[in-house]
């Protein structure tokens, strides 16, 4: 995202800019833009985190135990309550 024709500077008495006006497009596109930032940035600490790989190492060995079912084989059409709609069991 370069230097737009639509911006606007609000410059102080010495001529220097203290602030943008953009088209809300712009604005919105850049708010965007930070809050995918922001979830890569959590989603990286949490993945470093100890307490995260321990869990995620249990989840797996619960896994390859045979302890539980992976989501994907709960939620293939086996059950008749997915389609109803209903979650409860």
């Amino acid at each position: 995202m370069g230097i737009s024709a639509d911006e606007q500077y609000v410059v102080n008495e010495k001529g220097n800019p203290t602030a943008v006006i953009l088209p809300i497009e712009s604005y919105k596109k850049i708010l965007a833009i930070l809050s995918e930032v922001e979830d890569h940035k959590e989603t990286k600490i949490l993945s470093q985190s100890k307490e995260f790989k321990k869990l995620v190492k249990k989840g797996l060995d619960d896994v390859k135990l045979d302890r539980i079912k992976p989501w994907k084989e709960v939620w293939s059409g086996t059950h008749p309550w997915p389609e109803q709609g209903c979650l409860n069991v």
